[in-house]
C-alpha cells in the first residue's frame, strides 16, 4: 500500500459563557473544540487499472463497511476495494446483454448476503458476484398501478431494496420542476405507492432553468435516499430537515434540527426561468452561495450519523476560481443533533466521500491512482 501523509492540526475554539459571569457554561456542541489531522492514502491497485475518468462515479459500501465497490461502465465490471488494507481485492465482470445482461446500469446497491441490486432501464434485478441474475423483478415502470403521475422510468431513481418487506424504494422526480417524491414499489403486484415530500417542495423555488437563447442549462436541488437498517432517510440540499420512513410500520415523519452555526435552509428570491447563459449563472450563483445539506452517513463503529454541509462561493465570472466552505455535522442514532463545526482544510466541493470508524474519507485522484483524503477527528 502506498501512503502519502500531509498532516495539519487545526484547533477550532469556541466559548459559551453566561453574561456577567466568568463561570463557563457547558456546551451542547461536542465539536466545540474539534481538532483533526489530514493525510492522504492511495489504494494499491496491484497493477490493475481503476478507471477514474468519471472520478469515483457511482459507488457503494458492503453492509459490514469493510469493502467499497466501484462500477466501471466502460468495461462493465465491478471492482472491490478492501478498506482495511486499502487494496484492490477483486474485479467482477458482468454482461450488458443476454440472459444475465444488466443493460445500462443506472445505480446499484449491495445486499447483506453479498449480492447486488442493479437498476437499469432494461433489466432491474438482483445479481450475484459471478454476474448471474438470481432474481428478476420484471418491472415495467410505465405500467405500474399508481404510477400514472410519474414520468416514465423516473421510478428507478436511487432505487433500494428491502428484503424484509419485499419492496423497492426510490425517489422519482422531474428535473424540470425540481419536485421529487417517495415511491414504494411492490414488484409482486406491480403497483406503487407515492408519498409527497411536502416539507421539501420549497426546493422548487431554487430551480434555475435556461429555457431559450444561447443554449440550455438546468439546476435543481439534490435529493438523496439512504437506507439505515429497515428505515430510509430522505435528504434535500435545500435545508437541514429530513424525512424518516420506517418500512416495518409504513410510517413517514419529518425531522428538523436546531443548527446554530449555519442557516437551516436556503432563502431569498430566485428567478427560476431565464433566457441567457449569463442570467442563468447569476441566479445559480445566488443559490450555490447558500448552505446545501448533504446525505446522512451512518457509522456503525461510533454509532453516529455524520453529515456534510457546504456552500460554493463563485466568482462574478464563470472562469473565476471558486471557494468552498464545508461543515461537519454529527447526530446520534436517534437523530439528535450532537455537534457542528467548519472544516477549514476541506477546500473542495464535497463529492464521493464516506465515513468509516469516525473518519471522513474524501476521494482524490493521485496521479491517476485512486486515493482518499482522510480526516481523523478528535473531539
Amino acid at each position: 500500500m502506498k501512503k502519502l501523509f500531509l498532516l495539519f492540526w487545526l484547533p477550532l475554539f469556541f466559548s459559551c459563557t453566561e453574561k456577567g459571569s466568568s463561570e463557563k457554561v457547558e456546551s451542547d456542541n461536542i465539536l466545540e473544540n474539534l481538532t483533526y489531522s489530514l493525510d492522504t492514502v492511495v489504494v494499491d491497485s496491484k497493477g490493475e487499472i481503476i478507471n477514474l475518468k468519471y472520478g469515483m462515479g457511482g459507488f457503494d459500501r458492503s453492509v459490514d463497511g469493510k469493502s467499497l465497490f466501484l462500477y466501471d461502465s466502460d468495461r462493465s465490471f465491478f471492482q472491490e476495494i478492501g478498506l482495511e488494507q486499502m487494496i484492490l481485492k477483486e474485479s467482477y465482470p458482468f454482461e450488458k446483454v443476454g440472459p444475465n445482461g444488466t443493460g445500462r446500469v443506472n445505480s446499484f446497491q449491495l445486499q447483506a448476503d453479498g449480492s447486488i441490486l442493479i437498476t437499469s432501464f432494461q433489466n432491474l434485478g438482483i445479481f450475484n458476484l459471478q454476474g448471474e441474475q438470481i432474481r428478476s423483478f420484471n418491472l415495467k415502470p410505465s405500467d405500474l398501478v399508481g404510477a400514472e403521475s410519474i414520468n416514465g422510468f423516473a421510478i428507478l431513481n436511487q432505487m433500494n431494496w428491502n428484503s424484509n418487506t419485499e419492496k423497492l424504494y426510490s425517489l422519482p422526480g422531474d428535473i424540470t420542476t425540481g419536485k421529487f417524491e417517495f415511491a414504494i414499489t411492490n414488484p409482486t403486484s406491480q403497483s406503487v405507492q407515492i408519498l409527497p415530500l411536502t416539507e421539501m417542495e420549497k426546493s422548487q423555488n431554487f430551480r434555475v432553468t435556461q429555457i431559450e437563447g444561447d443554449g440550455g442549462a438546468a439546476f435543481t436541488e439534490i435529493y438523496n435516499l439512504t437506507k439505515f437498517k429497515d428505515k430510509f432517510i430522505i435528504t434535500c440540499t435545500v435545508g437541514s430537515g429530513i424525512y424518516l420512513y420506517d418500512a416495518l410500520i409504513d410510517s413517514l415523519s419529518y425531522l428538523d434540527f436546531p443548527h446554530k452555526l449555519i442557516p437551516n435552509k436556503k432563502s431569498g428570491d430566485i428567478k427560476n426561468d431565464v433566457s441567457s447563459s449569463q442570467e442563468w449563472y447569476e441566479e445559480y450563483r445566488k443559490v450555490a452561495g447558500q448552505i446545501s445539506y448533504w446525505e446522512m452517513n451512518w457509522d456503525q463503529s461510533t454509532s453516529r450519523f455524520y453529515r456534510l454541509a457546504s456552500r460554493s462561493l463563485l466568482g462574478e465570472r464563470r472562469e473565476d476560481p471558486a471557494k468552498y466552505e464545508v461543515y461537519l455535522l454529527v447526530y446520534d442514532e436517534k437523530l439528535n443533533l450532537l455537534g457542528e463545526s467548519r472544516l477549514e482544510e476541506y477546500k473542495e466541493f464535497p463529492r464521493s466521500y464516506f465515513f468509516k470508524e469516525g473518519k471522513l474519507y474524501s476521494y482524490v485522484n493521485v496521479e491517476d491512482e485512486l486515493g482518499f483524503a482522510v480526516f481523523t477527528f478528535d473531539f
